[in-house]
């Protein structure tokens, strides 16, 4: 899509974040706001895309998937954490992250 011009970045990054939000009702979530949660996707727009596929088997019963690696991204932050970096997961001890179990009416 990005070669097609479609959308802006600016437009991409309010589809995939704020619209679904405000869609499913997730509250303080989806934009950059005082007391909202910090969830960040730090990346290079010229280069951001996925990598090749590969099967894992880390499931339970050694279950397989499908997982991509992602190129061009720096950096992810959930409730202002750092999970991940250049180099992949940098998993902390103590979760950032929440189960979403509620959503607004």
């Amino acid at each position: 899509m990005r070669e097609r011009k479609a959308l802006t970045l600016a437009e991409a990054a309010r589809k995939l974040t704020g619209d679904v939000a405000a869609l499913f009702g997730i509250e303080e979530r989806g934009v950059l706001e005082a007391g909202y949660r910090a969830d960040l996707l730090l990346f290079d727009p010229a280069q951001v895309n996925r990598g090749p596929k590969a099967r894992v088997r880390d499931l339970p019963a050694q279950g397989a998937r499908l997982t991509t690696p992602a190129i061009g991204v720096q950096g992810v932050w959930v409730n202002g954490v750092r999970i991940a970096d250049e180099h992949g997961m940098q998993v902390p001890t103590d979760l950032p992250g929440e189960f979403l179990r509620r959503f607004a009416a």
